[in-house]
């Protein structure tokens, strides 16, 4: 009886730590990306551009960059957009890129482009 009880309470607390992908799954992996149009990532760019200035990673006159450019670039087999901004005022740096995944989410941000 105690085998049996056992063997129940195992069977039971098996499923109930079922997820995603264990038989009642939420969709976790199929929901496709929405990807932003070209001309939304200047609008972002200018957003992080914001939040570097704040958090002390750019200087205070990249408030006042210029848009430049944006481009769709292949690395490996992802695409992302790398938008372009230029600041005659830079201290590190007359040119950043923001990269940013297909739908907006930041990737990261240099001087260099690469």
């Amino acid at each position: 009886m105690k085998i049996l009880t056992l063997v129940l309470t195992l069977i039971v607390s098996t499923a109930s730590f079922a997820g995603p992908g264990h038989g009642h799954s939420h969709g976790g992996h199929s929901q496709k990306v929405r990807p932003i149009s070209k001309e939304k990532t200047k609008e972002i760019g200018m957003k992080h551009i914001e939040r570097l200035v704040k958090a002390g990673k750019l200087d205070s006159s990249w408030k006042k960059a210029n848009y430049e450019k944006t481009e769709g670039k292949m690395f490996g087999h992802r695409k992302e957009w790398l938008v372009t901004f230029k600041n005659d005022e830079g201290i590190k740096g007359k040119k950043l890129f923001i990269f940013l995944k297909v739908s907006g989410e930041f990737v990261a941000a240099n001087f260099t482009g690469k």
